[in-house]
């Protein structure tokens, strides 16, 4: 499937970085790889030998967690991009996304040919007929124009591809500590490893960020991470951008079917400025919800139609209601 959700939050970070007009270094190193089928990166020894854990931090700890954090974290993460590979699930959600630009929700459908999402408000509001015209045609285009289908599923599986990097890398990018229990989940602090070399553009916000990560010890997977930049990132000694200290995302994720992880809710500002001194201010808000399992299976022409069959519903919902409020605002009158 082209939109793995339990991965979803690292593409908002890297699109962060993408409003900057910065692709990969083209020349990767062999441990950078991050292709499905790849070798995995390549460990980068960590500064230090954890040390032991105090004893009441120790004994908090569920049974089967390993006092070594750093060895925990790149467990959980190959668990769960090894399970995201795998995981072929099909599911319906609500989307709303707000930006600073725009607030909109939309219906999405994930389906074996991609994604198709029904635009339902746009600033809090239903679409007007224009709007509604032209999220059609949009949707007419995913599902009859082979080359823009394409495009779309491009972008979708370069941001996963980006997204899947940066997540392989976050356990040779930092340094773990154990950090207690909370609400049943094992939390970890973790800031920059001084060693850490990145193999590319992107990979270089690590050195300069710090945070919190919560994990599901039974489900093997991340549930939360809260990440702060705690200096400038400049890109190219600042010629090509920079990142200002101070930026902050947080992510959460949650188990919606068995053994099926969705992201939930995306948090996201930062500011800097991008080629040539474009400034850039990145404020999102993002919540998933309402998660359906869809057939396995499903065609786009299919989740259309389950669209069509919702704006009917909806349209005829709204004029049995609007017909029974007409005797009563009759008699007001009176």
């Amino acid at each position: 499937m082209l939109n793995k959700p339990s991965i979803r939050a690292f593409v908002a970070l890297c699109a962060v970085l993408f409003q900057l007009n910065l692709a990969p270094i083209a020349a990767q190193t062999s441990s950078s790889s991050s292709v499905k089928g790849q070798p995995a990166p390549k460990a980068q020894s960590s500064p230090k030998t954890p040390p032991e854990l105090p004893s009441g931090l120790q004994a908090s700890l569920p049974p089967g967690v390993p006092n070594d954090a750093a060895q925990y974290v790149r467990q959980i993460v190959q668990h769960q991009v090894t399970g995201d590979e795998q995981d072929h699930a099909l599911f319906r959600f609500r989307f709303h996304r707000e930006s600073e630009r725009l607030i909109y929700d939309r219906d999405v459908i994930e389906t074996k040919d991609g994604q198709l999402a029904r635009t339902l408000l746009i600033d809090g509001k239903p679409l007007t007929a224009e709007q509604r015209a032209n999220d059609e045609a949009r949707l007419q285009r995913l599902m009859t124009d082979p080359d823009d289908r394409a495009k779309h599923n491009k972008r979708l599986q370069d941001d996963i591809l980006r997204a899947r990097k940066m997540l392989r890398s976050i356990p040779d990018a930092f340094i773990f500590k154990h950090d207690g229990t909370e609400n049943g989940m094992v939390r970890i602090s973790f800031t920059p490893n001084p060693r850490y070399d990145p193999p590319s553009r992107e990979l270089q916000v690590f050195h300069s960020m710090k945070g919190t990560m919560w994990i599901h010890p039974a489900g093997q997977h991340l549930t939360r991470i809260d990440g702060q930049l705690i200096e400038d990132v400049s890109f190219g000694w600042g010629i090509l951008g920079k990142l200002r200290k101070g930026g902050t995302f947080k992510v959460e994720q949650r188990e919606v079917a068995p053994g099926h992880w969705q992201i939930t809710s995306l948090d996201v500002n930062m500011t800097g400025y991008a080629i040539i001194f474009k400034n850039v201010n990145v404020k999102q808000h993002q919540i998933q919800g309402d998660f359906r399992r869809m057939p396995d299976g499903i065609t786009m022409a299919q989740a259309y139609d389950l669209f069509k069959q919702d704006a009917a519903a909806a349209a005829k919902s709204s004029e049995a209601k609007t017909a029974e409020a007409k005797p009563g605002a009759a008699g007001q009158a009176k």
